[in-house]
């Protein structure tokens, strides 16, 4: 049987370092995906980069608001107190 690494589409060596993914359904295997683990890594990287730049956009984005709310751009952000 072949494996087929999900990202980069190349056949795995069965003696390379790998991920297997087993999708289960009601107790029984539905279906079976590999990955190089190089390749797995590199995908689950970019997601710490995005949410990396996410944080730094909100941020930014924040700095902006204060400024802008200071400066009278934009009105204060109001405030509404339910009791």
């Amino acid at each position: 049987m072949k494996m087929i690494c999900i990202k980069c589409k190349k056949e795995i060596d069965i003696n390379s370092n790998y991920y297997k993914f087993i999708e289960m359904n009601k107790k029984k295997i539905v279906s079976t995906d590999y990955a190089h683990r190089e390749c797995w890594d590199n995908f689950m990287n970019q997601f710490n980069g995005a949410e990396k730049s996410l944080k730094q956009s909100n941020f930014l984005l924040h700095g902006l608001t204060n400024h802008m709310r200071k400066t009278g751009i934009i009105p204060p952000e109001e405030v509404e107190i339910i009791c």
